[in-house]
């Protein structure tokens, strides 16, 4: 395990802070990202999920860190060569946190100087974790801990080190958006969830977490009430990456 942290005294204004953890089932062929922030719609804005990496963008967010990394994935770049390359390129490097994994599994993670207090990072087999403007450092120990310790399928994994984070002090500002998006070959109802503004988001992320899988899990019964005799193919959704 490898991991960075940074202490500072800056709290002198409102800015986009958010802890997460990007990481891959090497078995199962998935690669996903959980991340909460006291900002409005962090789904739209910092998880990148494909068949080969998952990268997960933030402090002062630059979208283009996350397509972008994942579309050189895609093309056989490795992840701490394709992000190294996109934060050479980007003058204001270090206002950004950027970190992945990909289908090598080799992590990347960096911390630009300028992300606000308390930040840091680290990586560890199959996953990367990085926050910002945190209440303490022990919110990415917890959740690569809870991440190590934990069994079954990915998204459940996920959904519990994102609340082993929130449980740790989570962002020191508040409460305000979540997300959980994975990327698998058998894609379910809840690998990809939002909550946009809320109270409590990573707890309702966690709600619509459970309603998805009861939901995926009752499909064929309704279907067979709605429809009876029905090709099984049109339960295969897909999903929106």
């Amino acid at each position: 395990m490898t991991r960075e942290t940074a202490t500072g005294d800056r709290s002198d204004g409102f800015v986009p802070g958010t802890f997460s953890i990007a990481a891959r089932d090497p078995d199962a062929g998935e690669f996903g990202v959980a991340v909460s922030t006291a900002l409005v719609g962090v789904g739209a804005l910092c998880p990148f999920v494909s068949e080969n990496a998952a990268v997960a963008t933030q402090s002062f967010v630059k979208v283009s860190h996350g397509s972008n990394g994942i579309e050189l994935a895609d093309r056989g770049v490795s992840v701490p060569t394709a992000l190294e390359a996109l934060l050479a390129d980007d003058e204001h490097a270090s206002y950004r946190q950027v970190h992945g994994i990909d289908a090598g599994g080799r992590t990347y993670a960096f911390s630009g100087a300028d992300c606000v207090d308390w930040y840091g990072h680290l990586e560890a087999d199959d996953h990367t974790v990085a926050g910002n403007m945190l209440a303490n450092g022990d919110v990415i120990e917890r959740m690569s801990e809870t991440f190590r310790d934990t069994e079954g399928e990915l998204a459940e994994r996920l959904m519990g080190t994102l609340e082993a984070g929130q449980a740790a002090g989570g962002d020191k500002r508040g409460k305000i958006s979540a997300a959980l998006l994975v990327h698998s070959p058998d894609p379910k109802l809840y690998h990809n969830l939002r909550i946009d503004s809320s109270d409590d988001p990573v707890g309702d992320l966690r709600e619509a977490f459970e309603l998805g899988k009861e939901t995926e899990a009752d499909l064929p019964a309704s279907a067979d009430e709605m429809l009876g005799d029905y090709p099984e193919e049109i339960l295969d959704f897909g999903l929106k990456y």
